[in-house]
């Protein structure tokens, strides 16, 4: 009885966080199942940013959160301003599998429903002063901080 009281606290957890759009604050790792950021610095002034989330992530709430971070990332660097030299946005359907084996040692498969990530991967160059003139977007790094939440 108590294992089944346990069994079913359990799922509904899993449930719960199920629902979630992934959090800010995930870095990409085994245990969030390769959801979450992962940051590359890739020049003194440069970094590669990507963040995967999950089915209730949708691209705006991703781009937000590079958004975000790009901005924490340059402030922390000492760059007031920021750009997007190359930016890629997708939500991909992704399949999951499952192999085990039953109490009479028979294997089993079988694949779960479909689920859905948004994933975004942008490479960002800070810069101590505004450009003049520039091909792209130049984002204020406390303008950003002051005005883009990504918490409730």
């Amino acid at each position: 009885m108590k294992s089944i009281r346990n069994a079913c606290v359990c799922a509904g957890l899993a449930l719960m966080l199920a629902a979630c759009a992934t959090p800010y604050d995930t870095e990409k790792n085994f245990w969030s199942f390769g959801e979450g950021f992962e940051t590359v610095q890739i020049a003194p002034d440069g970094w590669q940013i990507s963040f995967v989330g999950n089915t209730n992530t949708d691209r705006a709430l991703a781009r937000k959160y590079v958004m975000r971070k790009s901005a924490e990332l340059c402030q922390q660097a000492g760059y007031p301003y920021f750009t997007f030299t190359s930016e890629q946005t997708d939500r991909d359907s992704v399949g999951q599998f499952g192999v085990g084996v039953d109490g009479s040692h028979d294997l089993l498969w079988g694949s779960s429903a479909i689920n859905k990530e948004t994933s975004v991967v942008v490479e960002v160059t800070g810069f101590t002063s505004k450009p003049e003139a520039s091909a792209s977007r130049v984002y204020d790094t406390d303008y950003i901080l002051a005005h883009v939440k990504v918490t409730d």
